[in-house]
């Protein structure tokens, strides 16, 4: 009989591509050791705008949206699957009240990490403070890679957005396989890739539309038109 992966071994996996830096299992599970797993309802938030809320969260099951309010229009800043780590930077860095409001979008699981325990396993352990940099490294990217995506008027947002993720046109990376041979980077960016397919499959249109910066009928609008566009090629 094979071996059934647990769900902290899966957890541990995604964790892992979460960074280009290698960590080793074993400072991975003193990780997930200090944390404490808590469970949440569809809309529940894990961390209220307004709220002083300096722990760290990492994603186990369902989805998180980051969300604030531009003058009385909810705006969605961006979403976390598992294996994301989470934040509250003015929160952390400077005990200020949250900027965002983090929920969840369906039920979700998550794992907080007090502060106390991540800053002195991180003062402790070179190789975890190396992986923490390496981690928000590639948050800054994927920050500036929704931008690029998103740049344009409402339609080449969607297009770039769809071309990434197989959604409606095929062939993007997200539909490539990483094979057990290939690297760390690969399986990162494979993830990467995917990580849209997935949120598309799982939250509204009207929160995919808050995403875009646009209305939920102009959403519906541009797709039916691009579904008419390559229905005719």
């Amino acid at each position: 009989m094979g071996h059934r992966v647990t769900d902290r071994e899966r957890l541990k996996k995604l964790l892992a591509l979460e960074a280009k830096y290698r960590l080793r299992e074993e400072v991975l599970d003193r990780l997930l050791d200090s944390g404490e797993e808590l469970r949440l309802l569809t809309y529940e938030p894990m961390i209220d705008a307004g709220e002083i809320n300096p722990n760290i969260y990492i994603v186990k099951e369902g989805l998180i949206r980051g969300t604030y309010l531009d003058k009385n229009n909810e705006v969605t800043a961006g979403f976390a699957l598992p294996g994301t780590l989470l934040i509250s930077f003015h929160s952390y860095y400077d005990a200020e009240p949250s900027y965002y409001r983090y929920e969840a979008c369906c039920p979700t699981v998550v794992v907080r990490i007090p502060k106390s325990y991540f800053d002195n396993l991180a003062a402790e352990s070179h190789e975890f403070a190396l992986w923490v940099m390496s981690a928000h490294q590639n948050q800054l990217y994927y920050t500036e890679l929704r931008n690029q995506l998103l740049s344009g008027d409402a339609k080449s947002r969607l297009l770039q957005l769809t071309r990434r993720l197989s959604v409606i046109i095929p062939d993007s990376p997200a539909t490539q396989t990483v094979a057990d041979g290939d690297s760390h980077d690969k399986a990162m960016k494979k993830q990467l890739y995917g990580r849209h397919q997935k949120i598309l499959s799982m939250v509204p249109s009207k929160i995919i539309a808050s995403y875009l910066g646009i209305t939920e009928q102009h959403l519906s609008k541009i797709k039916k038109e691009m579904l008419r566009e390559n229905c005719s090629r």
